[in-house]
């Protein structure tokens, strides 16, 4: 990495200057016994050397499977120039303030805040898909063992957990010195994340969805506390072909560098810096219920531990404030001095506060509508005052890797028919919830994959909106009015049950709201009562959990190719509180190609087996699959570095991520002034 600023060279040098006083004073005091590659490295004026060269376990002979970034090596530092200076802080805001910041919290929005802090072996190349370039690991290597294959996971030296800070913490809970200290970052804190999701106590969403990736490890294995080694097992494979082979899961070069570490000198503890389990073996917090009730509950779920580009800066009932890591071996991952996320109630609230100039960042994912106020605000004597400052409204459109839908739960007895839930989808208008409170930015999907993978079957159509065919469907199923009341009634069990039941959404979403009112209209039209309900974040995060729920309309953000269908379609989550797929779906067929999937590396037949996969579950609808959100990203002029690398393959070849990075953004001359 070539240094493009002197103050990020002032910046190392104090972080040197810094080590070098603590290593003194623990020195002095006896405890630390200094070896030489800690004295050679003393002793070196650079601030990055080649890693590898006192380091007996990286293997010459192995290629390392992960890959120079050409846009971090070369392509941002000549954008940001020599004398570009991180300032400013950007205003960021979310919807709704996070119940919790435990790294193993269920919903996304805590997940995307606690990731800012912490690291992973290693970073997807910067708008590719399944190409990795080193992160907190150096190296990873693949090598053949008799079980299976093993993955050689080498390092970076010199990254460290930063000290809580006592005012984080609430009330009551004083911390020990042993947390006032920075920790470094080692093999050890990987090896027990390992730990902690394979411990079956354990009973979050996150954990569970881990423990399902992590089946077919064999071994996580300590070798010092800059290398690990994951063993993955190698099976008898069932290929599409009909050959049976024995092979390593698809996904396990994917689930090994996407480890993150968990620190152990701080969830092994109490705050009074006492072990929470006191024989602490190598199997300990793999099984042990006492570690598992604390780690759900721990005393620090409010904090980030943090070793990543930000820093955690503390958090209120209003806002959560980050600072840049200075001694994160890439600055160039954090490009603003700090970043303030606010906690707003209501999509009308966040958009009032972008035309205001409160925040930097709006994007229509929350409220679509808002692109017709945009239209008309900047015509307005107040934008025209906010452009002719520098901070006038800029704009990227990308189509998000994520879809709205319906979740109907087949374990009560209204969804338990496949038949039925194709009948609700066909009484669902869903161009016209596209056109009136999706502002048209939108499109309709009929399955789990997004719509420009390969994985999606474009020849799958649409269930056509159509209530008398629903009607008709749902006479087959039983289903009548027999007492004139206007909806539809059956009898089941012995019982004579009405087609009646309750929609849950988010409350502080308007889109939510318009939507679920507008599927209510829908099905009152064929016979059926359905109430929409918001709630807040908690009480739907505990409605999932405990499968307490008759229907629930959400969205799933999806992750990177390739797609990995076990964590939402697989039967063997159909009855495990804390599983995503809580909607209670079963079909052996689909089991059959996910486990197919697992092992099968040759593209074409992967793609055959997603698209039957597709055509399957959008016969079955467990889902009405809504839309996908075509996303209008709007920040202010000051704002850099916002685009679509798609869009923009003069600068990356061979991008395919269409979606801009937020990561990546800076401020010029530090942001809006008139503040």
């Amino acid at each position: 990495m070539i240094y493009w600023s002197s103050h990020l060279l002032e910046e190392q040098l104090q972080q040197v200057r810094g080590e070098l006083k603590e290593v003194r004073e623990e020195f002095k005091a006896g405890s630390l016994a200094l070896s030489p590659e800690i004295l050679a490295a003393l002793g070196s004026n650079e601030r990055v050397r080649e890693q590898g060269a006192a380091r007996p376990h990286i293997d010459p002979a192995y290629p390392n499977l992960l890959v120079r970034d050409p846009y971090f090596d070369e392509v941002l530092p000549k954008t940001l120039g020599k004398g570009f200076r991180p300032s400013g802080i950007l205003r960021e805001c979310t919807l709704g303030r996070p119940h919790t910041l435990h790294r193993f919290a269920e919903w996304k929005s805590s997940n995307d805040l606690t990731d800012r802090c912490i690291g992973r072996v290693a970073r997807l190349c910067f708008g590719r898909y399944e190409r990795y370039s080193p992160d907190l690991a150096i190296k990873v290597e693949r090598r053949q063992c008799d079980a299976g294959e093993e993955f050689w996971v080498h390092l970076r030296e010199g990254i460290s957990w930063e000290p809580l800070k006592q005012e984080h913490l609430p009330q009551g809970i004083t911390l020990a010195p042993h947390f006032l200290k920075r920790h470094p970052v080692t093999a050890r804190d990987f090896k027990f994340f390992y730990d902690v999701v394979m411990n079956p106590n354990i009973s979050s969403g996150h954990a569970i969805t881990y423990r399902a990736f992590f089946q077919d490890i064999l071994e996580f294995r300590l070798v010092d506390d800059l290398t690990f080694v994951v063993t993955w097992a190698k099976r008898p494979a069932a290929l599409l072909s009909g050959e049976v082979i024995e092979r390593v899961k698809y996904s396990a070069l994917l689930h090994t560098i996407g480890l993150s570490p968990l620190p152990c000198w701080l969830l092994q503890y109490f705050p009074d810096g006492s072990k929470i389990c006191e024989a602490d073996d190598e199997e300990t917090y793999r099984i042990d219920t006492i570690f598992a009730q604390n780690f759900a509950t721990h005393w620090s779920q409010n904090v980030i531990a943090s070793c990543g580009p930000w820093l955690f800066d503390g958090m209120s009932d209003h806002e959560i404030r980050f600072r840049r890591n200075p001694r994160y071996w890439d600055p160039s991952a954090a490009l603003t001095e700090a970043v303030s996320v606010q906690f707003l109630d209501s999509a009308e609230v966040m958009w009032q506060e972008f035309k205001a100039g409160k925040v930097d960042l709006f994007d229509t994912f929350y409220a679509p509508e808002k692109l017709e106020e945009l239209r008309d605000f900047v015509t307005s004597p107040i934008y025209a005052s906010q452009a002719g400052a520098g901070a006038g409204i800029e704009r990227v459109d990308y189509l998000q890797r994520s879809y709205r839908y319906v979740g109907w739960n087949a374990a009560r007895p209204l969804f338990a028919s496949s038949k039925v839930r194709r009948a609700l989808t066909m009484a669902i208008d869903r161009q016209r919830i596209i056109a009136q409170n999706a502002n048209g930015m939108a499109i309709e999907l009929t399955g789990p994959f997004f719509p420009k993978s390969s994985g999606y079957d474009a020849h799958v159509l649409s269930w056509p909106y159509d209530p008398l065919e629903a009607k008709r469907l749902l006479e087959e199923e039983g289903w009548f009015d027999t007492n004139g009341d206007g909806i539809l009634d059956k009898e089941i069990d012995g019982k004579r049950v009405r087609f009646s039941f309750t929609l849950f959404h988010y409350a502080g979403s308007a889109q939510g709201r318009a939507v679920t009112d507008a599927i209510a209209t829908g099905l009152k039209e064929i016979g059926i009562e359905c109430k929409p309900l918001g709630l807040d974040v908690a009480d739907l995060a505990g409605a999932v959990e405990g499968r307490d729920f008759d229907a629930i309309y959400m969205a799933w953000v999806l992750g990177t190719p390739p797609e990995d269908p076990r964590q939402l379609w697989h039967s063997s989550g159909a009855s495990q509180k804390g599983s995503s797929n809580f909607v209670a779906f079963n079909n052996p067929e689909v089991d059959r190609l996910i486990e197919l999937l697992d092992y099968e590396d040759d593209a074409d037949q992967r793609t055959q087996l997603y698209h039957k996969l597709h055509q399957i579950i959008h016969e079955e609808a467990p889902y009405t699959f809504l839309f996908v959100p075509r996303i209008a990203f709007l920040y202010r002029g000051y704002v850099k570095n916002a685009f679509s690398p798609l869009e923009r393959r003069d600068l990356i070849p061979d991008a395919e991520v269409e979606e801009p990075s937020k990561s990546l953004l800076w401020l010029d001359g530090g942001g809006y002034q008139l503040r």
